[in-house]
């Protein structure tokens, strides 16, 4: 893991190195306490913003060559290319080719439907990692100790709630994540 930790000192701007080091470290406290991998959790943590700092043109670029771009809100706000990207950036350039890290990476700040459990976890760290403080940041950490299932749909709100306040789009993969999981914890569904 060193050998990333001094590539990403040089892709990153300190505070979002820091960032990913506090999400590295909450990532492998989860995957211990919900009987995860840790060096795979701490190493998705690790690189889950490997593109965060990329220019929008750049994501942009790279996600219409990958064919990444899957609706005119990317195109709109390509900083949402950032997980996606970094997952192609982490195989072509890091030659990390571990299925469940690179989905932890393009999915953690969109989410989607049946994520596997580490990119639960990294989705997850990322919101709650020591650095984040909101008003709803002691219940969601309790919760992610606690149950991991029920961290993941309470994180999806958190996200979502977010957006509205502020009047931002969603993007439908994060509904799409939403109806999945709340549709799972329901006991009549929809």
């Amino acid at each position: 893991m060193q050998e990333y930790e001094s590539i990403l000192r040089g892709n990153l701007t300190e505070s979002r190195y820091d960032h990913v080091c506090a999400v590295s470290t909450c990532a492998g406290e989860l995957a211990d306490l919900h009987g995860l991998d840790r060096g795979k959790a701490e190493l998705a943590g690790l690189l889950h913003d490997y593109a965060r700092d990329l220019p929008a043109d750049d994501l942009l670029r790279i996600g219409r060559a990958r064919k990444l771009i899957t609706c005119k809100i990317e195109e709109q706000l390509p900083v949402l290319l950032h997980g996606p990207v970094g997952a192609i950036l982490i195989e072509d350039e890091l030659g990390i080719n571990d299925a469940q890290v690179l989905e932890a990476v393009a999915l953690h700040t969109l989410a989607g439907p049946a994520m596997g459990k580490l990119a639960q976890v990294i989705y997850i760290a990322d919101l709650i990692a020591e650095g984040r403080d909101f008003s709803a940041i002691g219940y969601l950490r309790n919760t992610a100790r606690e149950n991991l299932n029920e961290a993941l749909l309470e994180c999806i709100a958190s996200t979502i709630g977010y957006c509205l306040e502020r009047r931002w789009i969603i993007h439908p993969q994060t509904i799409e994540a939403w109806n999945f999981y709340s549709y799972g914890n329901r006991e009549e569904g929809i």
